[in-house]
Protein backbone atom coordinates (compact mmCIF):
# COMPACT_ATOMS: atom_id res chain seq x y z
CA UNK A 1 0.00 0.00 0.00
CA UNK A 2 0.82 3.82 -0.92
CA UNK A 3 2.24 6.31 1.98
CA UNK A 4 -0.75 8.20 1.07
CA UNK A 5 -3.35 5.55 2.01
CA UNK A 6 -1.85 5.10 5.34
CA UNK A 7 -3.46 8.49 6.29
CA UNK A 8 -6.72 9.17 7.81
CA UNK A 9 -8.94 10.88 5.42
CA UNK A 10 -10.15 12.96 8.31
CA UNK A 11 -8.35 14.17 11.45
CA UNK A 12 -9.13 12.34 14.52
CA UNK A 13 -10.98 10.32 12.59
CA UNK A 14 -8.93 6.45 13.55
CA UNK A 15 -8.14 5.83 17.01
CA UNK A 16 -5.53 3.46 18.23
CA UNK A 17 -3.73 2.47 20.99
CA UNK A 18 -1.16 5.38 21.29
CA UNK A 19 -4.27 8.14 20.73
CA UNK A 20 -5.81 7.11 23.33
CA UNK A 21 -2.66 6.69 25.65
CA UNK A 22 -2.02 10.00 24.52
CA UNK A 23 -5.12 11.67 25.25
CA UNK A 24 -5.36 10.29 28.70
CA UNK A 25 -1.19 11.80 29.27
CA UNK A 26 -2.95 14.71 28.10
CA UNK A 27 -6.15 15.00 30.09
CA UNK A 28 -4.04 14.81 33.32
CA UNK A 29 -2.03 17.87 32.37
CA UNK A 30 -4.30 20.25 31.11
CA UNK A 31 -6.45 19.21 34.29
CA UNK A 32 -3.41 21.35 36.18
CA UNK A 33 -3.22 23.52 33.71
CA UNK A 34 -6.96 24.70 33.42
CA UNK A 35 -8.59 22.94 30.45
CA UNK A 36 -5.67 24.35 28.07
CA UNK A 37 -5.26 22.76 24.80
CA UNK A 38 -2.25 20.55 24.32
CA UNK A 39 -0.49 20.49 20.62
CA UNK A 40 1.63 17.54 20.12
CA UNK A 41 4.96 17.35 18.06
CA UNK A 42 5.01 16.47 14.64
CA UNK A 43 6.26 13.05 14.05
CA UNK A 44 7.95 12.41 10.77
CA UNK A 45 6.22 9.74 10.28
CA UNK A 46 2.47 11.00 10.20
CA UNK A 47 1.02 14.27 10.40
CA UNK A 48 0.64 16.40 13.50
CA UNK A 49 -2.79 16.22 14.97
CA UNK A 50 -4.28 18.54 17.85
CA UNK A 51 -5.84 17.14 21.19
CA UNK A 52 -8.57 19.45 22.46
CA UNK A 53 -10.50 18.33 25.77
CA UNK A 54 -13.61 20.77 26.11
CA UNK A 55 -14.87 21.23 29.75
CA UNK A 56 -18.40 19.41 30.43
CA UNK A 57 -21.76 20.87 30.10
CA UNK A 58 -23.37 21.38 33.53
CA UNK A 59 -25.85 18.45 34.77
CA UNK A 60 -30.02 18.81 33.69
CA UNK A 61 -31.83 18.40 37.22
CA UNK A 62 -35.21 17.18 37.28
CA UNK A 63 -36.73 20.12 38.77
CA UNK A 64 -35.59 21.92 35.43
CA UNK A 65 -37.62 19.16 33.94
CA UNK A 66 -40.76 19.43 35.91
CA UNK A 67 -40.61 23.32 34.92
CA UNK A 68 -39.98 23.13 31.58
CA UNK A 69 -42.66 20.55 31.60
CA UNK A 70 -44.93 22.57 33.36
CA UNK A 71 -44.62 25.64 31.62
CA UNK A 72 -44.98 23.98 28.06
CA UNK A 73 -48.51 22.37 29.36
CA UNK A 74 -49.66 25.93 30.37
CA UNK A 75 -48.84 27.61 27.34
CA UNK A 76 -50.62 24.72 24.98
CA UNK A 77 -53.80 25.22 27.56
CA UNK A 78 -53.59 28.84 27.15
CA UNK A 79 -53.34 28.20 23.26
CA UNK A 80 -56.38 25.66 23.29
CA UNK A 81 -58.43 28.07 25.29
CA UNK A 82 -57.41 31.17 22.55
CA UNK A 83 -58.52 28.27 19.94
CA UNK A 84 -62.28 27.82 21.24
CA UNK A 85 -62.65 31.23 21.96
CA UNK A 86 -62.18 32.35 18.15
CA UNK A 87 -64.10 28.79 17.78
CA UNK A 88 -67.32 30.58 19.18
CA UNK A 89 -66.92 33.64 17.92
CA UNK A 90 -66.97 32.70 14.24
CA UNK A 91 -70.10 30.27 14.98
CA UNK A 92 -71.73 33.17 17.02
CA UNK A 93 -71.09 35.13 13.51
CA UNK A 94 -72.24 32.56 11.35
CA UNK A 95 -75.88 32.09 13.65
CA UNK A 96 -76.08 35.75 13.57
CA UNK A 97 -75.64 36.08 9.41
CA UNK A 98 -78.34 33.13 9.42
CA UNK A 99 -80.85 34.63 11.34
CA UNK A 100 -80.23 38.01 9.24
CA UNK A 101 -80.95 35.84 5.42
CA UNK A 102 -83.81 34.57 6.95
CA UNK A 103 -85.16 37.77 8.36
CA UNK A 104 -84.89 39.40 4.84
CA UNK A 105 -86.20 36.05 3.43
CA UNK A 106 -89.82 36.60 4.95
CA UNK A 107 -89.71 40.31 4.23
CA UNK A 108 -89.10 39.77 0.24
CA UNK A 109 -91.80 36.50 0.45
CA UNK A 110 -94.31 38.95 2.67
CA UNK A 111 -94.08 41.43 -0.19
CA UNK A 112 -94.95 39.47 -2.94
CA UNK A 113 -98.08 37.32 -3.49
CA UNK A 114 -96.74 32.87 -4.15
CA UNK A 115 -97.64 32.13 -7.77
CA UNK A 116 -97.81 28.71 -8.76
CA UNK A 117 -95.78 27.72 -11.71
CA UNK A 118 -97.10 26.17 -14.63
CA UNK A 119 -96.32 22.57 -14.82
CA UNK A 120 -94.55 20.89 -18.01
CA UNK A 121 -97.10 18.00 -17.98
CA UNK A 122 -99.84 20.15 -17.05
CA UNK A 123 -98.46 22.29 -20.80
CA UNK A 124 -97.78 19.25 -22.87
CA UNK A 125 -101.17 18.06 -22.66
CA UNK A 126 -102.60 21.07 -24.58
CA UNK A 127 -102.28 20.48 -28.19
CA UNK A 128 -100.01 22.27 -30.42
CA UNK A 129 -101.49 24.89 -32.81
CA UNK A 130 -99.82 25.45 -36.43
CA UNK A 131 -102.25 27.54 -38.11
CA UNK A 132 -103.19 25.06 -40.67
CA UNK A 133 -107.01 25.53 -42.53
CA UNK A 134 -108.91 22.64 -40.26
CA UNK A 135 -107.78 23.75 -37.09
CA UNK A 136 -109.47 25.46 -34.31
CA UNK A 137 -107.76 28.55 -33.43
CA UNK A 138 -110.85 29.53 -30.88
CA UNK A 139 -111.15 26.05 -29.92
CA UNK A 140 -107.15 26.59 -28.84
CA UNK A 141 -107.50 29.54 -26.94
CA UNK A 142 -110.48 27.95 -25.12
CA UNK A 143 -108.89 25.08 -24.35
CA UNK A 144 -105.74 27.14 -22.67
CA UNK A 145 -108.48 28.65 -20.56
CA UNK A 146 -109.90 25.70 -19.10
CA UNK A 147 -106.54 24.42 -18.00
CA UNK A 148 -105.43 27.84 -17.03
CA UNK A 149 -109.01 27.57 -14.22
CA UNK A 150 -108.51 24.49 -13.50
CA UNK A 151 -104.51 25.27 -12.52
CA UNK A 152 -105.06 28.77 -11.23
CA UNK A 153 -102.81 30.32 -13.85
CA UNK A 154 -102.51 33.84 -13.84
CA UNK A 155 -103.02 36.22 -17.69
CA UNK A 156 -99.14 36.09 -17.36
CA UNK A 157 -98.83 32.14 -17.44
CA UNK A 158 -101.36 32.01 -19.74
CA UNK A 159 -99.64 34.30 -22.77
CA UNK A 160 -96.73 32.12 -21.84
CA UNK A 161 -98.37 28.60 -22.39
CA UNK A 162 -99.61 29.89 -25.52
CA UNK A 163 -96.88 30.91 -26.79
CA UNK A 164 -95.41 27.82 -25.87
CA UNK A 165 -97.28 25.95 -27.74
CA UNK A 166 -97.48 27.21 -31.19
CA UNK A 167 -94.95 25.82 -34.07
CA UNK A 168 -94.56 26.23 -37.75
CA UNK A 169 -96.87 29.11 -39.06
CA UNK A 170 -98.63 30.42 -36.05
CA UNK A 171 -95.14 30.81 -34.29
CA UNK A 172 -94.04 32.43 -37.49
CA UNK A 173 -96.98 35.13 -36.86
CA UNK A 174 -95.85 34.87 -33.31
CA UNK A 175 -91.88 36.06 -34.11
CA UNK A 176 -93.10 38.79 -36.63
CA UNK A 177 -96.60 40.39 -35.51
CA UNK A 178 -97.89 38.62 -32.30
CA UNK A 179 -95.32 39.52 -29.80
CA UNK A 180 -96.14 43.34 -30.32
CA UNK A 181 -99.27 42.11 -28.00
CA UNK A 182 -98.11 42.11 -24.09
CA UNK A 183 -101.29 40.36 -22.58
CA UNK A 184 -103.46 37.87 -23.01
CA UNK A 185 -106.60 39.51 -24.20
CA UNK A 186 -105.52 41.32 -26.95
CA UNK A 187 -102.96 38.08 -27.60
CA UNK A 188 -105.72 35.81 -28.18
CA UNK A 189 -108.24 38.18 -30.16
CA UNK A 190 -105.38 38.76 -32.89
CA UNK A 191 -104.51 34.90 -32.81
CA UNK A 192 -108.29 34.13 -33.82
CA UNK A 193 -108.38 37.01 -36.19
CA UNK A 194 -105.63 36.27 -38.10
CA UNK A 195 -106.11 32.18 -37.70
CA UNK A 196 -110.05 32.23 -38.21
CA UNK A 197 -111.08 31.42 -41.89
CA UNK A 198 -114.42 30.92 -43.00
CA UNK A 199 -113.90 27.59 -45.31
CA UNK A 200 -116.21 27.46 -48.04
CA UNK A 201 -118.97 24.64 -48.34
CA UNK A 202 -116.75 22.33 -51.23
CA UNK A 203 -113.60 22.34 -48.63
CA UNK A 204 -115.49 22.01 -45.51
CA UNK A 205 -117.52 18.85 -47.09
CA UNK A 206 -114.15 17.27 -48.63
CA UNK A 207 -112.38 17.39 -44.54
CA UNK A 208 -115.39 15.86 -43.54
CA UNK A 209 -115.62 13.22 -45.93
CA UNK A 210 -111.93 12.46 -45.95
CA UNK A 211 -111.67 12.27 -42.10
CA UNK A 212 -112.83 8.29 -41.46
CA UNK A 213 -111.99 6.33 -37.94
CA UNK A 214 -107.84 5.11 -38.47
CA UNK A 215 -108.10 1.42 -37.36
CA UNK A 216 -106.08 1.48 -34.10
CA UNK A 217 -108.21 4.96 -33.02
CA UNK A 218 -110.61 4.47 -30.36
CA UNK A 219 -114.08 6.17 -31.23
CA UNK A 220 -114.00 8.52 -28.62
CA UNK A 221 -110.55 9.81 -29.99
CA UNK A 222 -112.39 9.87 -33.97
CA UNK A 223 -115.74 11.70 -32.50
CA UNK A 224 -113.50 14.41 -30.38
CA UNK A 225 -111.21 15.20 -33.84
CA UNK A 226 -114.41 14.97 -36.46
CA UNK A 227 -116.72 17.23 -34.03
CA UNK A 228 -113.99 19.70 -34.28
CA UNK A 229 -113.96 19.46 -38.45
CA UNK A 230 -117.45 20.09 -37.96
CA UNK A 231 -117.44 23.27 -35.54
CA UNK A 232 -115.68 25.07 -39.15
CA UNK A 233 -118.40 24.18 -40.73
CA UNK A 234 -119.82 27.39 -42.54
CA UNK A 235 -123.00 27.71 -41.13
CA UNK A 236 -122.93 27.15 -37.69
CA UNK A 237 -123.84 23.43 -37.18
CA UNK A 238 -125.71 21.66 -34.05
CA UNK A 239 -124.22 18.91 -32.08
CA UNK A 240 -127.38 16.83 -33.45
CA UNK A 241 -126.70 17.41 -37.06
CA UNK A 242 -123.50 16.42 -36.47
CA UNK A 243 -124.19 12.96 -35.49
CA UNK A 244 -125.00 11.52 -39.18
CA UNK A 245 -121.26 12.99 -40.45
CA UNK A 246 -120.42 10.84 -37.05
CA UNK A 247 -121.63 7.38 -38.09
CA UNK A 248 -120.59 8.14 -42.05
CA UNK A 249 -117.06 7.58 -40.97
CA UNK A 250 -117.06 4.67 -38.14
CA UNK A 251 -114.40 2.12 -39.55
CA UNK A 252 -116.99 -1.28 -38.41
CA UNK A 253 -120.13 -1.70 -40.00
CA UNK A 254 -121.67 -2.53 -37.27
CA UNK A 255 -120.99 0.47 -34.96
CA UNK A 256 -122.29 1.96 -38.35
CA UNK A 257 -126.18 -0.29 -37.83
CA UNK A 258 -125.71 0.29 -34.13
CA UNK A 259 -125.80 3.89 -34.49
CA UNK A 260 -128.24 4.32 -37.32
CA UNK A 261 -130.91 2.32 -35.39
CA UNK A 262 -130.88 3.89 -32.32
CA UNK A 263 -129.00 7.92 -33.33
CA UNK A 264 -127.95 9.17 -29.97
CA UNK A 265 -129.09 13.01 -29.52
CA UNK A 266 -125.28 14.55 -28.71
CA UNK A 267 -121.40 14.39 -28.81
CA UNK A 268 -121.55 12.95 -25.37
CA UNK A 269 -124.39 10.35 -26.12
CA UNK A 270 -122.41 9.27 -29.20
CA UNK A 271 -118.95 8.66 -27.14
CA UNK A 272 -121.08 6.95 -24.54
CA UNK A 273 -122.84 4.34 -27.39
CA UNK A 274 -119.56 3.86 -29.22
CA UNK A 275 -117.21 3.39 -25.98
CA UNK A 276 -120.50 1.09 -24.62
CA UNK A 277 -120.06 -0.78 -28.46
CA UNK A 278 -116.05 -1.13 -28.69
CA UNK A 279 -116.15 -2.52 -24.82
CA UNK A 280 -119.05 -5.56 -26.27
CA UNK A 281 -116.30 -6.79 -28.10
CA UNK A 282 -118.04 -7.09 -31.71
CA UNK A 283 -116.13 -8.60 -34.23
CA UNK A 284 -112.55 -6.26 -35.27
CA UNK A 285 -112.57 -7.09 -38.65
CA UNK A 286 -114.16 -3.98 -40.76
CA UNK A 287 -114.17 -5.42 -44.42
CA UNK A 288 -116.75 -8.80 -43.05
CA UNK A 289 -120.34 -8.23 -44.69
CA UNK A 290 -123.35 -9.18 -42.93
CA UNK A 291 -124.50 -13.02 -43.26
CA UNK A 292 -127.50 -13.50 -45.60
CA UNK A 293 -128.64 -16.69 -44.35
CA UNK A 294 -129.19 -15.36 -40.86
CA UNK A 295 -131.34 -13.02 -42.82
CA UNK A 296 -129.64 -9.67 -40.75
CA UNK A 297 -130.48 -6.70 -43.00
CA UNK A 298 -127.42 -4.88 -44.30
CA UNK A 299 -126.99 -1.74 -42.73
CA UNK A 300 -128.62 1.56 -44.24
CA UNK A 301 -126.74 4.48 -44.53
CA UNK A 302 -127.01 7.26 -42.54
CA UNK A 303 -129.83 9.82 -43.14
CA UNK A 304 -127.59 12.50 -44.84
CA UNK A 305 -130.14 13.56 -47.04
CA UNK A 306 -132.04 15.51 -44.34
CA UNK A 307 -128.50 17.29 -43.05
CA UNK A 308 -127.87 18.28 -46.64
CA UNK A 309 -130.68 19.56 -47.47
CA UNK A 310 -130.75 21.80 -44.77
CA UNK A 311 -127.19 23.13 -45.42
CA UNK A 312 -128.31 23.57 -49.87
CA UNK A 313 -130.95 25.48 -48.59
CA UNK A 314 -128.79 27.75 -46.37
CA UNK A 315 -126.11 27.70 -48.62
CA UNK A 316 -128.78 28.97 -51.52
CA UNK A 317 -130.31 31.38 -49.87
CA UNK A 318 -126.27 33.14 -48.94
CA UNK A 319 -125.68 32.17 -52.93
CA UNK A 320 -129.09 34.06 -53.68
CA UNK A 321 -127.77 37.18 -51.74
CA UNK A 322 -124.56 37.81 -52.91
CA UNK A 323 -125.96 37.56 -56.03
CA UNK A 324 -128.30 39.85 -55.99
CA UNK A 325 -125.63 42.25 -54.04
CA UNK A 326 -123.55 41.61 -57.62
CA UNK A 327 -126.32 42.30 -60.17
CA UNK A 328 -125.25 44.39 -62.81
CA UNK A 329 -128.30 46.91 -63.67
CA UNK A 330 -128.99 46.63 -67.58
CA UNK A 331 -128.89 49.57 -69.37
CA UNK A 332 -132.18 51.31 -70.92
CA UNK A 333 -130.69 53.48 -73.49
CA UNK A 334 -128.89 52.57 -76.66
CA UNK A 335 -125.18 53.67 -77.78
CA UNK A 336 -122.38 54.24 -75.59
CA UNK A 337 -124.74 55.64 -72.93
CA UNK A 338 -124.85 52.60 -70.76
CA UNK A 339 -121.97 51.31 -68.44
CA UNK A 340 -119.00 49.37 -70.43
CA UNK A 341 -120.13 45.58 -70.10
CA UNK A 342 -123.80 46.09 -69.65
CA UNK A 343 -125.99 44.38 -71.40
CA UNK A 344 -127.99 45.80 -74.66
CA UNK A 345 -131.61 46.65 -74.98
CA UNK A 346 -133.40 44.38 -77.32
CA UNK A 347 -133.96 45.65 -80.90
CA UNK A 348 -136.79 47.83 -81.72
CA UNK A 349 -137.81 48.52 -85.46
CA UNK A 350 -138.58 52.17 -85.85
CA UNK A 351 -141.44 51.64 -88.71
CA UNK A 352 -144.22 49.25 -86.69
CA UNK A 353 -141.91 50.07 -83.24
CA UNK A 354 -142.15 46.27 -82.62
CA UNK A 355 -139.08 44.43 -81.05
CA UNK A 356 -137.20 41.61 -82.64
CA UNK A 357 -136.14 42.54 -86.03
CA UNK A 358 -134.77 45.92 -87.99
CA UNK A 359 -136.60 48.23 -90.09
CA UNK A 360 -135.41 46.71 -93.21
CA UNK A 361 -137.05 43.26 -92.47
CA UNK A 362 -140.03 44.89 -91.23
CA UNK A 363 -143.63 42.96 -92.88
CA UNK A 364 -144.99 46.77 -92.96
CA UNK A 365 -142.53 47.97 -95.26
CA UNK A 366 -143.60 47.96 -98.79
CA UNK A 367 -140.89 45.99 -100.46
CA UNK A 368 -141.15 43.64 -97.88
CA UNK A 369 -144.92 42.78 -98.65
CA UNK A 370 -144.60 42.68 -102.38
CA UNK A 371 -141.75 40.47 -102.63
CA UNK A 372 -144.32 38.45 -100.40
CA UNK A 373 -146.87 38.32 -102.85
Amino acid sequence: MSKRSKQPAVPFQKVTRATTARRAGLSSASSSSGGSVAVSQPSPTRPSRISARLSPAPMVTNDDLIQALTAFTQAAANDRVLQQQKHDDLLQALRTQQDENTALRNLVTAGRAVVNRPSTAVVDSIPKFEGRMDEDVQGFINHIDRVATSEDWTDAHRLQVGIRRLVKTALLWHVQTGHTHADWASWSVALVTNFSRRLSFADWNRLIQDRVQQPNESGMEYALDKFRLCRLSPTPLAEQDAIPFLINGLAKWEHVAAMTAAAPANIPAFIARIQQLEQLGVSARSDVAPNRQMNIPPPQPPDLAAAFNNFSEKLVAELATKLESLTVSRSVGRGRGGPPGAARPPMECWLCHNTGHKARYCPTRPENTSAGR
